[in-house]
């Protein structure tokens, strides 16, 4: 039975979290060491996500912790390519929370191990994620001292869930600059590949009365009055066209090439 640490917005003492402190230990079974994180290193770091939109946010906000975590690379529709400590796996318009690809991640050997980073996570989905090998369930609510502690926490060999996911506040997201939630967002992302009501409802693990909701949602804030141009419109940004390109298409390139 794996222990887990279940940490909370209180849990973590925000006036010891600065940028200049570093918490290490051993990391968990199966990484490798010769990876990086040794105890006068930052943690090497890759970010994980579809849209370049999502992870270009996430390394802008660990610019300020680069002595606790080194961003080596940005992987956009890409696995991997060389050794890391950690991937950062955001699943924003990822269905069935990209569990699929965590799995790849966990099995492929260039990562010590993979964190989930959503707003949102149903007891099934953590569930789910465990079993796919994820090692840490992240709140996107977290500030980014306390994400970064997190993260420290998963390298040291501790199974981290932070809780506190709930729906999001303001933030930056494909379609945010046209009032869209995060959740809107995501619906139409998914909307975009050509997914039907049911099949988002089940990757996003609501209800199809919920995707409804947030479809109507969207075409009121779209001024859209089918699926095909909220699509279209949808496709005229070009944060939301990454999902829209086949699977022939290159890969983006991350920071480094491969180790």
């Amino acid at each position: 039975m794996v222990d887990v640490k279940i940490l909370d917005r209180g849990a973590l003492e925000p006036d010891e979290l600065g940028p200049g402190r570093r918490r290490r230990g051993p990391m968990p079974a199966g990484s490798d060491p010769g990876a990086g994180g040794a105890p006068d290193q930052p943690l090497r770091l890759t970010l994980v996500n579809d849209y370049e939109l999502i992870v270009a946010g996430l390394a802008s906000m660990l610019e300020a912790y680069a002595d606790r975590v080194s961003v080596v690379e940005l992987d956009v529709r890409a696995e991997p390519r060389q050794k890391v400590d950690l991937a950062l796996f955001d699943t924003y318009g990822q269905a069935s929370l990209g569990l699929s690809r965590v799995r790849s991640m966990v099995d492929g050997g260039w990562v010590g191990a993979v964190v989930l980073y959503t707003w949102t996570l149903t007891d099934a989905g953590r569930a789910a994620a465990r079993e796919a090998g994820a090692r840490g369930l992240v709140s996107k609510s977290l500030p980014a001292p306390r994400l970064v502690e997190a993260l420290e926490s998963v390298a040291a060999g501790e199974w981290v869930d932070t809780g506190g996911f709930r729906p999001p506040g303001p933030g930056h997201w494909p379609g945010a600059e046209w009032g869209l939630s995060a959740r809107e967002s995501e619906t139409l992302a998914l909307l975009a590949t050509g997914m039907g009501n049911r099949a988002i409802a089940e990757a996003l693990y609501v209800s199809e009365n919920t995707v409804r909701t947030h479809l109507k949602s969207v075409f009121r804030k779209l001024g859209a009055t089918s699926r095909s141009q909220a699509v279209a419109r949808a496709l005229t940004d070009v944060s939301f066209t990454l999902r829209s390109l086949g699977s022939d298409d290159e890969p983006s390139p991350g920071l480094s090439p491969p180790g």
